[in-house]
């Protein structure tokens, strides 16, 4: 069937229907994002407020929520519908709102990795349908490497105000470049506006999908295609009221000063860290599978992956970005959304295997052992963290009631014994012997507590 759609000179052409945005649930995809939903709300759940989160954990009143988001905007940051969201799920925490969190947060996880696996499958060129096996095997496969890719996944992805600033941008902007990809760049009005939000979250992936955007309308323009001026104009709207925040800029001037090349020595040193040994394990069994499939395509058609090698291109811009900010700024965080577009890479690469015989049983075996090995490093990793932030908690209430001043031990983590430890699924803030350190006051003030300070 086609449709017939005149161009800007006013022909007449007969063309193909665009391929759809979010296809049908590939087989075995269901129960393979049935089972990380499982594990992501448990996560989610389990994982407790840290640090910023009790800073926003105050009684709910939207005329102060506002004040504060509108003071951030001209002092802090330019993030003002991060900050706003934030708030109003953790300013909610007396009333469950916490359970609330972790089904949204799930959802926003799962609804990526669908998205991942349909992005990179149609980038590819259509790889064939998968068995229902197979394909349980692939869309696990794509989630673990979603988690273990990145240098950090719990500051990101568990951690309450660092999922909402990080996790949810991503998200929401690997939905408009899928859309962009698929051609289905023609939006209600309600998509516009989310669209236009989403922009507002993250200022260098901001600018990179802008730029994406803008680049599709030039090549729509110069193809005598529709041009989606209203989605380049949207975005663009996101990501001006973004950058162009007073608070961006009155916060630049609070951090050590950084000339381009100290930037440039942090950039090189945050792209050698997106490597690690956790990559490992994935590109053994891709390059396992790449490696069988030699005879029926050519080693390097198999490494472009189609259109696949465009994802490792937007890392590599989107890690270019971050010259935008001072060395002193350059968290592991800020490179998640590179990590995320490197695994959309490797995903391409792992629907070039082909799935005859040997390989089903490379991928059945892989993805098994290393399920495994995810839930036996996480589940204790948050259980630990859970636990300790119960007895701070416990003790803290416990040393209130008895009108005392509140003395916790000190917890530290990390070979280097540190307050503050991030690593993959590991985030943690530990109590500050100093009471006026403000994440301290800020879990003084969430428990009710006039001070609170740590001892060895």
């Amino acid at each position: 069937m086609v449709w017939r759609e005149p161009d800007r000179k006013g022909l007449v052409h007969s063309m193909k229907p665009p391929a759809r945005i979010i296809p049908r649930f590939m087989p075995g995809e269901w129960p393979g994002l049935a089972l990380c939903s499982v594990f992501l709300l448990w996560a989610n759940l389990i994982t407790p407020l840290w640090a910023d989160d009790y800073c926003r954990t105050m009684p709910p009143h939207i005329g102060t929520i506002v004040r504060i988001v509108w003071g951030n905007y001209n002092f802090w940051t330019g993030r003002w519908f991060t900050t706003l969201i934030t708030f109003l799920f953790l300013d909610l925490h007396h009333y469950g709102s916490l359970i609330a969190f972790a089904v949204v947060n799930t959802a926003v996880f799962v609804f990526m990795v669908h998205v991942v696996v349909h992005m990179c499958r149609d980038a590819v060129g259509g790889a064939p349908a998968p068995r229902a096996g197979d394909g349980l095997a692939q869309c696990l496969l794509v989630f673990l490497m979603l988690w273990w890719l990145p240098r950090t996944i719990g500051e990101v992805a568990l951690w309450k105000t660092g999922a909402i600033g990080y996790l949810w941008p991503m998200a929401g902007e690997m939905w408009i470049l899928a859309r962009i990809l698929a051609q289905r760049t023609r939006m209600n009005a309600a998509q516009y506006t989310a669209v236009f939000l989403i922009a507002t979250f993250l200022e260098p992936l901001s600018a990179l999908l802008t730029l994406v955007l803008l680049g599709n309308c030039v090549l729509a323009w110069k193809h005598a295609r529709p041009v989606p001026w209203a989605l380049l104009c949207s975005h663009g709207a996101g990501t001006l009221v973004l950058g162009l925040a007073p608070g961006n800029y009155v916060r630049m001037r609070t951090l050590p000063p950084s000339p381009l090349p100290d930037r440039l020595d942090g950039l090189l040193g945050n792209m050698g860290s997106l490597f690690d040994p956790f990559w490992i394990p994935f590109v053994l069994v891709i390059g396992t599978g790449l490696f069988m499939g030699r005879r029926q395509l050519s080693l390097p058609r198999r490494l472009r992956a189609g259109h696949g090698w465009v994802f490792a291109a937007l890392a590599l811009v989107y890690m270019t970005f971050l010259l935008m900010f001072p060395r002193a700024a350059m968290a592991a965080r800020v490179s998640y959304p590179a990590s995320v577009l490197l695994a959309c890479y490797l995903t391409c690469l792992l629907f070039m295997c082909p799935l005859n015989p040997a390989f089903r049983a490379v991928l059945g075996v892989s993805c098994v052992g290393l399920t495994a090995m995810h839930l036996a490093i996480v589940i204790p990793d948050l259980t630990r963290l859970a636990r300790i932030s119960h007895d701070w908690v416990a003790s803290t209430r416990a040393q209130v009631a008895r009108d005392q001043p509140v003395v916790l031990p000190r917890v530290t983590m990390g070979p280097r014994h540190k307050l503050l430890y991030v690593r993959k699924d590991i985030i943690f803030v530990g109590i500050n012997p100093d009471p006026h350190s403000m994440l301290t006051a800020c879990f003084a003030r969430a428990m009710g507590a006039s001070s609170v300070r740590s001892v060895p």
